[in-house]
């Protein structure tokens, strides 16, 4: 990394950095943003992602092993959830105040509204929010009670017009913090997740030791995700039950539905058809073996994980479940979009790419070409002009 140009320093603020889209932006910014000195800080310290951040950033924390576990998870009561977010806020205004760093980028909705109250403790500090999911979607199908729902619905729509500037990843997402939560448009700027392609190919190349990615006696199919209700990777197992080709499906992640899934596989007879591999640190050699990537989602906002699957040349199935999925897939032309929440529609889309070559190699060549919008280097350059516009 060169030495920064200036004494410009930021603090990135992320809850954990568990294996997911905001994450591995989050990441990427930090490791490439080299015009600026950079802090991490962590709600936790812990995820899979943590030995990705680059030696020379140091990497703090919000809360300690002595934080009373009475407050921790979503039972906690209201007041001590108040008080929670409050005290979280304080940190991060001292964090920031600690490391002289005149803004704080956020990354996830309680991140977000964690960072703009930290304003109240240091006014001076310029607040920088990052949202990768269409909000409103989310927050259907959050498991906080209606009540914590309209909470944060309405604290949303308090604070995020206080943030001096909202990057939303998807004109989609844009739409949707305008149109949910009444956020003032020029508030918000458009700038796409960044793709490694160099580091996604070179890491592609390393080689897979699973028997299914060795044969050629079936079609292969892989999912990529945290194994959550969201992911609707319950769907995607009952459509592989529908198929009549020869298919075995690899689900890259790990999670809460684990056990719930393992015992859907083993009611529909699908155990000699569908893995579960966990998470795995380099989910992009899998990919880039197989025959065609599958989104099963029931919400998103813009999967990173589209972006991968077209760079490394797969053929894509995804769900209509947001306007990031179709901005993503230009609106059909680079994949096959189905229905969400229909296991028969993502078997049909299945069904229809595998059973037709040419139209796999079309879709490929196409993500191809969609992908080379969302270049590292042009996301990490719109990144920085943005943050040394505020400094």
């Amino acid at each position: 990394m060169t030495a920064p140009r200036n004494s410009s320093r930021v603090l990135f603020f992320i809850p954990t950095l568990e294996a997911g889209g905001a994450e591995r932006a989050c990441l990427n910014y930090l490791n490439h943003l080299d015009s600026l000195e950079k802090f991490l800080l962590l709600q936790s310290r812990r995820g899979p992602l943590l030995h990705q951040v680059g030696p020379a950033i140091p990497v703090l924390e919000v809360e300690r092993e002595e934080w009373d576990p009475a407050l921790s998870g979503l039972k906690r009561s209201f007041a001590a959830s108040v008080l929670r977010v409050v005290r979280n806020a304080y940190k991060v205004a001292e964090s920031a105040r600690r490391n002289r760093c005149s803004i704080v980028a956020s990354f996830i909705t309680a991140a977000n509204v964690i960072a703009i109250l930290s304003k109240v403790f240091h006014p001076r500090l310029r607040v920088v929010i990052n949202v990768h999911d269409i909000t409103s979607k989310i927050l259907e199908h959050t498991a906080l009670t209606r009540s914590r729902r309209l909470l944060l619905r309405w604290l949303i729509r308090l604070l995020y017009p206080r943030a001096d500037v909202i990057v939303a990843v998807a004109h989609g997402i844009k739409r949707d913090l305008i149109e949910s939560f009444g956020i003032p448009a020029h508030k918000i700027v458009m700038i796409y997740n960044p793709i490694d392609e160099r580091s996604l190919h070179a890491r592609a190349q390393e080689p897979v030791d699973h028997a299914w990615f060795g044969s050629r006696e079936h079609f292969l199919i892989v999912a990529v995700g945290r194994l959550v209700k969201l992911k609707g990777f319950d769907l995607l197992i009952q459509a592989v039950a529908q198929l009549s080709l020869p298919t075995k499906l690899v689900i890259i992640g790990e999670g809460e539905e684990r056990s719930s899934l393992e015992r859907l596989i083993t009611a529909l007879g699908l155990a000699e058809r569908v893995a579960l591999l966990g998470f795995q640190e380099n989910p992009w050699k899998y990919m880039a073996r197989a025959d065609l990537f599958v989104l099963s989602s029931l919400t998103e906002g813009m999967p990173n994980v589209i972006g991968e699957a077209m760079a490394l040349g797969l053929p894509i199935v995804a769900t209509d479940c947001s306007p990031g999925v179709r901005e993503y897939l230009d609106d059909g032309r680079a994949g096959l979009i189905v229905s969400p929440g229909d296991p028969k529609a993502l078997a049909w889309g299945i069904e229809r790419l595998l059973s037709d070559e040419l139209l796999r190699t079309e879709l490929a060549r196409r993500g191809r070409e969609r992908i080379a919008q969302f270049d590292l280097s042009t996301a990490i350059e719109a990144y920085e002009k943005l943050l040394q516009s505020l400094l």
